[in-house]
């Protein structure tokens, strides 16, 4: 009799535990280790990095850590200055070649600084001068003077001194920067608003060998 009840609580027991149900725990979007990335934006700019993880370990698993430079994305905006399509085509052109001059400036630029001062003078003197004449004549003839003429200051001597000084500092910069761009292609090309467009390049490692290789095959 014993063994029949130990028998009918252990199956009571088995039929309660599996007809009770767990909640539902919704672990939200989960983004695979290996689809992880990193990347750095120079919003001024309008350049961004994206870089490659290298895996290390960390007290809660595997960390992305920053590698090497996987991709560089540059954006630049120019105006139609009209809403036809040639203007609108050759505002594209405009703004994929400013891309290029930001991405080029980006990576190395020649920075010229050259600093000249002038200093011009000019010194103007003027002179009024008026001198006594003499009293004793060659002659044996006496020359009569009165005390008005005598007590008179017929010598004397003015002069004006004039200086003008004009100094200027004149300083100059001018950046360059030149070089081959390998591997750089447009990704996206948008129309910002009526007259505004914008272009988009990239550069990443896959499109390089590609240029690298067609390069050497057609050279």
């Amino acid at each position: 009799m014993k063994t029949k009840l130990l028998a009918l609580s252990l199956v009571l027991t088995l039929v309660g535990c599996s007809s009770t149900k767990l909640p539902n725990i919704d672990p939200g979007p989960v983004t695979a280790i290996n689809a992880q990335k990193l990347s750095t934006n120079f919003k001024r700019k309008g350049v961004k990095l994206e870089w490659e993880c290298a895996w290390g370990t960390s007290v809660l698993g595997a960390a992305c850590i920053k590698g090497d430079i996987k991709a560089i994305e540059v954006t630049a905006y120019t105006t139609s200055n009209g809403n036809s399509e040639t203007n609108r085509e050759t505002a594209f052109k405009v703004a994929e070649m400013k891309a290029k001059a930001k991405l080029r400036h980006f990576i190395a630029e020649d920075v010229y600084s050259s600093t000249v001062k002038n200093v011009m003078a000019k010194n103007v003197e003027k002179a009024s001068d008026r001198i006594k004449n003499r009293i004793k004549s060659d002659s044996d003839e006496e020359v009569s003077m009165s005390d008005e003429d005598s007590s008179k200051e017929t010598n004397f001597a003015v002069r004006e001194n004039s200086n003008d000084t004009v100094r200027t500092v004149t300083e100059s910069i001018r950046t360059q920067a030149s070089g081959i761009l390998k591997g750089v292609h447009v990704s996206d090309s948008s129309i910002v608003d009526r007259q505004t467009v914008a272009v988009t390049i990239r550069w990443d490692k896959d499109s390089e060998s590609i240029s690298n290789y067609l390069g050497k095959k057609f050279r």
